[in-house]
């Protein structure tokens, strides 16, 4: 009678990192491969509302995807430490300037503002240089594109380790 051997534990973790691999290369494809292709589009900012939302010439709100800003006062809250810095250094890279929405799969949030990836003219990630250089963290829980991710994981260490940015002090 031929014996079956029991798995490893190296073996069990192995076949569960390649099934939640594999689950979410599947999810993170299964827009493209049913025909929805995110969309872009052109926009001219004219209004930085905090570190991470934004205002176009066409009235619409934005919210930079996978990132996570100082909130400023508003609405009877008070401000986060950093909150006024981390606006301004946005203001300073996109105010008055045209830049391009790749939408993310959900293209708005519960308070109607669009969901986007903001590119400058030049191509920068302005996303991820909020990462680079402190002015936001690292917003995961909702899930990151798997071409992205790398970049934008890593931009959000290297601030936080050369302590940059919202990560100078201990707030």
């Amino acid at each position: 009678m031929r014996r079956i051997r029991q798995p490893t534990p190296g073996h069990v973790a192995f076949a569960v990192i390649a099934a939640l691999l594999l689950y979410r290369y599947a999810v993170s494809t299964s827009d493209e491969r049913h025909g929805k292709q995110r969309r872009e589009e052109t926009v001219t900012v004219t209004w930085v509302l905090d570190g991470d939302t934004f205002e176009t010439d066409a009235g619409e709100r934005v919210r930079l995807l996978g990132i996570d800003a100082p909130e400023v006062a508003h609405h009877g809250q008070q401000e986060e430490p950093f909150g006024d810095e981390s606006t301004a250094w946005l203001r300073q890279q996109i105010s008055g300037r045209v830049v391009t929405l790749h939408l993310g799969v959900e293209e708005t949030d519960r308070y109607g503002r669009t969901l986007a990836w903001v590119y400058s003219a030049d191509g920068t990630l302005i996303n991820q240089l909020a990462l680079s250089t402190g002015q936001a963290k690292l917003l995961d829980r909702f899930g990151l594109p798997l071409d992205l991710e790398p970049g934008l994981r890593k931009a959000a260490a290297t601030a936080r380790l050369q302590r940059v940015g919202l990560w100078a002090t201990d707030h």
